[in-house]
């Protein structure tokens, strides 16, 4: 058995992440909600960081193309 992360959108699940089944491939879905502080938490401390690494200065490994495109605008 696979356990997957989802969200439930306009009457949908949607997979968080990779799910190896068939297209129409029927299932058996056992809910269970989520405390909504585990996914916008996170998302609102990843953003907090990300902010302050901004306001820093502070360069993000990954990021030197971007910053080198954004020099010769």
């Amino acid at each position: 058995m696979s356990h997957i992360e989802a969200i439930y959108q306009r009457g949908v699940f949607r997979p968080l992440g990779q799910v190896e089944l068939a297209e129409n491939q029927h299932v058996r879905l056992h809910v269970e909600p989520l405390p909504s502080s585990t996914v916008q938490g996170w998302l609102d401390k990843a953003r907090k960081l990300q902010k302050q690494f901004t306001d820093r200065g502070v360069i993000l490994p990954g990021s030197e193309g971007d910053i080198s495109a954004d020099r010769n605008r």
